[in-house]
């Protein structure tokens, strides 16, 4: 789950929806940045199904005995790594889950809280060798591979920004490398309210537009977290739209 302050309200995105963002994200590029990678079905699913494990767990939110909402920043790394696994397992084709296990563990060899800690790594490994079993996996470290983990990872991160509406220091964006393996600069930043801009020739068109799914609760239901789990159930889904601009 990802959350959102709103005055005295939360508001929710499921862990999938923003996997969906982010899909919207990677198909808005322009043709010069992703070349054929737009008809890479195997990179597009990667993309858009890289947190279907957290589908189940996140049908209602979960508060903490200190009345703090779990999200995929605070929950147990246990649990996280779980359900980290669990989309590795989901997805449909070995390639896909192959990209996936890659970007999570890129995710978990940059957490400084996991630094002496290979449990997962192990378990992403076993469960991809199991997934391969009789052919050969593929190689990680050729540039075909590194490019579309890439744009995998780029398009988590651009997507999480968009999702909780974060200022965002352009310099602090990867650089990205193009199908040609140019080195690409996004130049991505907060120009406005629910406004953000990329660099020129970086999307397919000058404006552009994405709508974000999510639920809006009072914040104090937080202190009631039965009441909270039946009323998320019962709230119409909203949508909040996001400009993008290139």
């Amino acid at each position: 789950m990802i959350t959102k302050e709103y005055n005295d309200y939360l508001c929710f995105i499921t862990q999938h929806d923003h996997a969906s963002i982010s899909f919207d994200i990677f198909m808005y590029f322009h043709e010069d940045v992703v070349g054929n990678l737009k008809n890479n079905e195997n990179l597009k699913y990667a993309i858009r199904n890289h947190d279907v494990g957290w589908i189940e767990y996140d049908k209602v939110p979960k508060i903490s005995e200190n009345r703090e909402v779990y999200t995929f920043q605070n929950m147990k790394q246990s649990l996280q790594e779980e359900l980290w696994l669990r989309s590795i397992s989901s997805a449909i084709n070995p390639y896909s889950q192959l990209l996936i296990s890659e970007h999570f563990k890129k995710l978990h060899e940059n957490s400084k809280s996991r630094k002496d800690d290979d449990e997962f790594i192990n378990k992403a490994n076993e469960l991809i060798e199991n997934v391969f079993k009789g052919t050969k996996i593929p190689d990680t470290t050729n540039n075909k591979f590194v490019i579309e983990l890439r744009f995998l990872q780029i398009c988590d991160l651009l997507s999480l920004i968009l999702c909780r509406e974060r200022d965002i220091e352009s310099s602090l964006i990867p650089k990205i490398f193009s199908y040609k393996n140019e080195v690409v600069d996004l130049k991505f930043e907060k120009v406005a309210d629910s406004t953000y801009k990329f660099a020129p020739g970086i999307l397919k068109a000058k404006r552009n537009f994405i709508e974000i799914p999510y639920k809006m609760l009072e914040s104090k239901l937080i202190l009631r977290p039965k009441q909270l789990k039946e009323e998320y159930k019962s709230n119409q889904t909203r949508f909040r739209k996001i400009e993008l601009i290139s």
